[in-house]
């Protein structure tokens, strides 16, 4: 199990959602952090460490800290 952490970025850009998009981005981070699954992609400019996220029309950007077990949310923003 992985602690989540959602910067000030990720906060703010997720609190200017619908709230139904908001709760579902949020599960999605959640259910990531629990049980690993989500649909995941990386591109060829990101580092190890960087994650993206797709929740719909939308994308999640994180890092994950393997040592501390912390994913850290950057930023969420729609496609």
């Amino acid at each position: 199990m992985w602690v989540v952490d959602w910067t000030l970025p990720a906060r703010v850009a997720l609190s200017r959602l619908h709230w139904l998009d908001a709760a579902r981005i949020d599960e999605a981070v959640e259910r990531f952090a629990k049980a690993g699954e989500g649909d995941f992609y990386r591109l060829p400019e990101d580092d190890a460490v960087t994650l993206r996220m797709r929740v719909g029309s939308y994308r999640v950007r994180l890092t994950r800290d393997v040592r501390e077990r912390v994913l850290r949310i950057w930023w969420v923003y729609r496609v």
